[in-house]
């Protein structure tokens, strides 16, 4: 089942038809995607240092008092869910170093030199790998997560900064109830400047920034890292949201292949105002 879930033949045969016929088709970030796969087969990041990452050897341990897996992660353990079996936990921290590579897409930063003294809003944390690597940079950390089975993992890694890390347990979208909060409605009691927001909520991520015009218009030093591949249009429809604010932004080099289609993967952005 997880073959035939994970197997993907159509990139590898595209790619391989693009690499045949290389004259006819232009050199781009599109085209090169594409080639990629066409000599490596599918992968969700089309650029070559993603190789060295498919056989990283990974050492997984056990925390029998916490009764969790976890892997060290720059000098500091990363725990993973109750359930997953080693081969899993071994597959997903490649695919999350593969993520976080300094070529990637889908890198949230271009140096964790950012968040020196922010707050971080880790909106979609899952795991919790981002905020980790920010751990001794920001002031606080607010991790989102619904996930009842990533709780006992982010406790169990987070223990070490207990003092500045906060687990919020709800979505972050349009409106406010017992399962839903908008970011106004939770930075309204909270320190407004100096806010960095990574946002990763499978394709939520418009609506939730629509339900934070407040901060992103009064807030000083506010810098965002948001995902723009989940919908179709959301690399244009959420440049076009940040423009309006005058935010200064710009898509992250290279593309992720994701649900059949090359897409922009993340808009990173600032309220620098934008030069004229």
């Amino acid at each position: 089942m997880y073959f035939f879930r994970n197997f993907y033949p159509l990139p590898r045969i595209k790619g391989i038809f693009i690499i045949v016929f290389s004259p006819f088709f232009p050199k781009n970030e599109y085209y090169n995607a594409w080639r990629y796969m066409g000599k490596h087969g599918y992968s969700c990041y089309p650029f070559e240092k993603t190789i060295k990452y498919k056989k990283l050897p990974v050492t997984v341990f056990y925390d029998e008092t916490k009764g969790l897996s976890y892997v060290i992660h720059n000098q500091k353990r990363l725990y993973a869910k109750r359930d997953y079996p080693e081969f899993v936990i071994k597959s997903k921290y490649r695919a999350l170093l593969t993520e976080q590579d300094a070529n990637s897409s889908h890198r949230y930063v271009e140096s964790y030199n950012e968040l020196q003294g922010k707050t971080l809003l880790d909106i979609g944390a899952a795991e919790g790998i981002f905020a980790l690597d920010a751990i001794e940079y920001v002031k606080k950390v607010y991790l989102f997560e619904c996930d009842e089975e990533w709780m006992a993992p982010l406790q169990a890694t987070f223990e070490p900064w207990k003092d500045k890390v906060e687990i919020v347990k709800k979505y972050v979208g349009g409106n406010n109830d017992d399962n839903f909060i908008t970011i106004d409605s939770f930075m309204k009691d909270k320190e407004q400047n100096n806010v960095f927001i990574k946002m990763d909520i499978e394709g939520y991520e418009l609506e939730s920034l629509n339900n934070a015009k407040e901060l992103l218009t009064n807030g000083q030093s506010i810098a965002l890292s948001v995902c723009t591949y989940h919908n179709e249009n959301d690399a244009k429809n959420i440049s076009n949201f940040f423009e309006t604010l005058g935010y200064s932004h710009y898509l992250t080099p290279g593309l992720l292949f994701y649900e059949t289609h090359l897409r922009k993967t993340i808009c990173r952005t600032n309220n620098t105002k934008m030069s004229k």
